[in-house]
């Protein structure tokens, strides 16, 4: 009875915060001036939800509860369930109010949303050990062997070739629908700086931008259509992306993965309504995100297998080479990922020094030697300065009266508009429209200036700061943040049969557009579908990340992480750039899902349990190599 009341009162905590309106700011309420009254009447009127489907949640949440009651607790359990309720209360409060008034208003405010706190904590908590439990009950659901015809055929005979004609197969009604294929609005403007309409900087790669111009004009002089163009870019990218899908599930057969995961793999790049018709995008994200898990994926390989073939030199090659010349972030985490894994493995040295040594030798042959000569400026320094413009912005609007005239004369100085007017643009979730207004070329002493002021004005108000800073990235770490990404990518050709810009002239191979329109509900189904619809946000791919980590951290697999690397990499420029929880920043992190959630099993529960020293060698090579010196010691 004891451990019933334990259930029932974590159950009821768990689904009053689940309950809408739990986390309130308490404003008004009961009309008598008693304060714990005028509190707990302001909660039960902003209460919603309490109905039939409240009772039966309840039902199942402490159902959930009861059955993992004597489950052995884990501290790194407890503090990944930690993280994901704070994340989740901050994520409310600054959905709902744009602040952390739900939390830090007063005392009061406070104390409702520890509670609130404490109520997810134990859902997060025992959802984590009821999996755990469906899982060890469930062994057969892990068995790394297929039992079916069609998963020894994918998975097991034809471990290549059969998940890349599944690839092809389940791509093909999209390929049919909108081929020539589409055109995000990013590379819209890619295009029109390589073909000469504005003028071309290296606000976008310069090689990929080429690149996109090359095909459309090949296309013009070929065959006189610019959609052929379009065809000639989006149709290997396709097939490079099925192919590069199909490489990675062999690794992961390489990590004995269990055919559930294989499957899951599969059915998420395949028949989930995303990578289809990114794959068939022309945008310089997509190429971005093949060789990224290009790159996570010969890294996993190598680490797996003790050695390295000559194959991984050329994937490698490729895979930096690719992320280098699509996005100009890749840069960073190419180095970062590359030099982690020289520390944890030396013994792989040679192979990750040339992946080094491709991405310095493309960027100084791009921006030393082909830039200069072809004239090509540098993008505006706004792009970098999202985090600082941000928070001079937000500082502007809720503390104007208290900015000194030399500090104005200083922000003056590097916008192009007047500081009221910076406040008003001010949009907490996107910098664009401030940093659109912010010089383009700023000189060293500029800069100085300005982040003197900046400075300045953090030591008056660092909460304005803070809150700027997590206005922009709390969806990030929030699974329910609206997603400000465009999932179908088609923004220009994809809504409309036939477009025409001035300087581009591209429509649909198939005039009737049933088939596109089916697809595209398709989309916009599954994004509101439970469980599903939680994919389409940047937060759960972050959890997720936070619980692979942890994993191998209880493992003490700390050298491990390594593979994790590029993924976190990824992370923390989302956490700088200008639009909070755009899922087109996050989709390289989203696409090697299956990857290093693979690795995660393969490392905690699946062969490489086996510890490694710091030359990544494990008990095996140890073994051998003692051998091979005995055997020498007796002849």
């Amino acid at each position: 009875m004891k451990e019933l009341r334990k259930v029932i009162i974590k159950t009821l905590i768990a689904v009053w915060a689940l309950a809408g309106g739990s986390l309130s700011i308490i404003l008004t309420g009961y009309v008598t001036d008693v304060p714990l009254a005028k509190y707990a009447f302001t909660l039960l009127e902003n209460l919603d939800g309490w109905g039939l489907e409240c009772c039966f949640l309840a039902l199942g949440i402490g159902a959930v509860f009861y059955l993992v009651r004597d489950r052995q607790r884990s501290p790194w359990v407890s503090a990944l369930s930690a993280v994901f309720s704070v994340c989740t209360v901050f994520g409310i409060s600054y959905a709902k109010t744009a602040s952390w008034d739900c939390i830090f208003l007063f005392g009061n405010q406070f104390l409702l949303a520890v509670f609130v706190m404490l109520g997810y904590y134990f859902l997060y908590k025992n959802a984590i050990l009821f999996i755990g439990l469906v899982f060890e009950t469930k062994k057969e659901w892990l068995c790394a062997e297929a039992q079916s015809r069609l998963g020894r055929i994918l998975f097991e005979e034809h471990s290549f070739l059969g998940p890349l004609l599944f690839l092809l197969a389940t791509g093909l009604p999209w390929l049919i629908a909108f081929c020539p294929g589409t055109l995000q609005w990013d590379a819209h403007g890619q295009l029109w700086m390589a073909m000469g309409v504005t003028e071309q900087t290296s606000y976008h790669p310069v090689f990929i931008s080429d690149y996109m111009a090359g095909c459309v004009l090949l296309g013009r002089r070929l065959f006189h259509s610019d959609s052929v163009g379009l065809f000639f870019y989006t149709f290997p990218q396709f097939l490079a992306q099925s192919l590069v899908f199909s490489y990675v599930l062999t690794v992961m057969k390489r990590l004995e993965s269990p055919v559930l995961f294989r499957w899951m793999a599969l059915l998420f790049w395949g028949v989930f309504p995303y990578f289809q018709i990114w794959g068939f995008t022309m945008v310089k994200d997509s190429p971005y995100y093949i060789s990224f898990v290009l790159l996570a994926a010969v890294l996993a390989e190598v680490l797996a297998g003790n050695r390295i073939q000559r194959r991984q030199y050329v994937l490698l090659a490729l895979a930096a080479g690719g992320m280098v010349l699509s996005r100009n972030d890749g840069r960073y985490v190419v180095v970062l990922t590359l030099l982690a894994a020289v520390l944890c493995y030396r013994r792989y040295w040679k192979l990750f020094v040339l992946g080094l040594c491709v991405c310095v030798g493309l960027l100084v042959v791009e921006e030393g030697i082909y830039m200069p000569l072809a004239g090509i400026g540098k993008g505006p320094a706004g792009e970098m300065l999202s985090v600082p413009l941000q928070q001079t912005a937000r500082y502007l609007r809720e503390h104007f009266d208290e900015v000194t005239e030399d500090e104005a004369a200083v922000l003056e100085a590097g916008f192009e508009v007047e500081l009221s007017a910076i406040a008003d643009r001010y949009k907490p979730e996107i910098s664009d429209p401030v940093k659109a207004n912010f010089t383009d070329a700023p000189d060293k002493a500029y800069l100085q200036e300005y982040f003197h002021v900046w400075a300045a004005q953090l030591g008056k108000h660092p909460d304005t700061y803070i809150q700027a800073f997590l206005n922009q990235i709390y969806g990030y770490f929030y699974p329910a943040c609206p997603n400000h990404g465009d999932y179908l990518t088609v923004t220009y050709i994809g809504n409309s049969e036939h477009w025409q810009d001035g300087h581009m002239d591209m429509e649909f191979t198939v005039k009737n557009g049933v088939l596109r329109e089916f697809l595209r509900h398709i989309i916009y189904t599954v994004e509101r579908m439970p469980v599903l619809s939680l994919f389409y946000g940047c937060g759960v791919y972050t959890w997720l990340l936070l619980g692979a980590a942890m994993g191998l951290l209880a493992r003490k697999k700390r050298r491990e992480l390594c593979v994790l690397v590029p993924e976190f990499s990824v992370l923390l420029i989302c956490l700088v750039s200008p639009v909070n929880g755009y899922l087109r920043y996050m989709m390289s992190v989203m696409a090697a899902l299956p990857l290093w959630s693979a690795w995660w099993f393969y490392q905690t529960a699946g062969p490489g349990r086996i510890d490694t020293d710091e030359n990544g060698m494990d008990e095996n090579d140890r073994n051998e190599d003692d051998g091979k010196e005995n055997d020498g010691n007796k002849r």
